[in-house]
């Protein structure tokens, strides 16, 4: 089977049972990560179960090196402590992150000295602005990791109070014997339901802070950019639209499973048996996409219907017998290719070729229905 290196934004894990079903379809994903190591103690990182399957590889641009401790410290102060130093902190990155301009010098130089905890500054002065830029991209998106764990955690936490009060009630009516069948989907939505997804513009910050870190390391190329954060897919499009006096070419939609497994281990499993018995339709997907990437002219492709269109029916049969959509749930997952625009240039980085490709972008939408 051709490879596809997807490259997954703006996260820089995948702890979420929402992100598991993505490895179906796009058997090599690629992030980034904050940090050499692990930031978080001792708390495990589903990411390394994909690490070590082979689905997944980590890439660090810019290594702490020295500074990995301090800055491993601070995190861990941030997630741990529930006082003003922490909160301010934490608020105050966030809303630095809009811009760098010589308006926020301020700001700016607070953070840096909480950050580098008053530490001796480069002499250079263009070197220490390049080095608050990174420190406050990887706290942001430290942060992003912190929110969103927690943020699920007291979902599935509410979800399972929940739960155990229909059980009581369902005693109280003497229906406690009553079987019902294992739904992850279900259990998937009451979680939801009870989430706070982060805000347009907290994601857009986390964007442009995952888009400053890229362009700081020598990542291997990628064939697609993927994301569920449907805020960040509209910003890119939006952007190239503006830069380019022209729409992205929309390229089809296919279904994933909205759930998979409530574990990585689940997962894995999962995603191993539906590979080994659906080979020929992920390498005729993928072959597409990867023609799609290298054709003249995308718009032709394109020209007399979604270029991946006919993939949908048999895609979804395949789907529907491994996974049932009544139990595991669907989620969209959009294509999008831009003519002539590689990756790496969407995200800011030129990087010279002697051919030219066109970038390609799936989005799958983790909460299809909204806004």
């Amino acid at each position: 089977m051709n490879s596809l290196n997807s490259l997954y934004f703006p996260g820089t894990t995948l702890s979420s049972i929402g992100q598991y079903p993505l490895f179906l379809l796009f058997p090599t994903i690629h992030l980034l990560q904050v940090a050499e190591h692990n930031i978080h103690g001792n708390r495990g990182q589903a990411t390394d179960s994909f690490v070590e399957t082979d689905l997944c590889q980590t890439h660090t641009p810019s290594p702490l090196g020295n500074d990995l401790e301090r800055f491993t410290r601070l995190v861990n102060d941030i997630k741990n402590r529930k006082d003003d130093y922490a909160s301010q902190l934490t608020t105050l990155t966030l809303s630095a992150m809009s811009n760098y301009s010589q308006k926020s010098g301020d700001s700016q130089q607070e953070i840096i000295s909480s950050l580098l905890r008053n530490s001796q500054f480069f002499p250079d002065k263009q070197k220490e602005q390049k080095n608050l830029e990174l420190w406050q991209a990887r706290l942001v998106l430290a942060i992003g990791e912190i929110l969103d764990h927690e943020e699920e955690d007291i979902a599935r936490q509410l979800a399972i109070l929940k739960d155990s009060e229909i059980e009581l009630f369902r005693e109280l009516r003497g229906e406690g014997d009553i079987f019902e069948k294992d739904n992850p989907f279900e259990e998937l939505s009451l979680i939801r339901s009870n989430m706070n997804p982060p805000t347009t513009d907290n994601m857009i910050k986390r964007f442009l802070s995952w888009k400053q870190l890229y362009r700081e390391g020598d990542i291997p190329a990628c064939d697609l950019l993927l994301t569920t954060s449907k805020d960040c897919a509209d910003h890119m499009l939006e952007s190239f639209e503006t830069e380019n006096n022209g729409a992205a070419i929309y390229s089809g939609q296919l279904f994933l499973p909205a759930v998979i497994g409530r574990h990585e281990t689940d997962a894995i499993r999962q995603i191993h048996s539906y590979q080994e018995q659906n080979r020929e339709i992920i390498k005729e997907i993928v072959e597409k996409l990867l023609y799609l990437k290298t054709c003249n002219d995308p718009a032709v492709e394109n020209s007399s219907g979604p270029a991946l269109s006919s993939f949908k029916k048999p895609w979804e049969k395949a789907l529907e017998s491994h996974f049932p959509e009544s139990t595991f749930g669907r989620m969209p997952l959009s294509f999008y290719c831009f003519s002539d625009v590689p990756c790496p240039t969407l995200l800011g980085v030129d990087k010279h070729s002697n051919r030219a490709t066109n970038g390609l972008l799936a989005v799958a939408d983790i909460i299809p229905g909204r806004p």
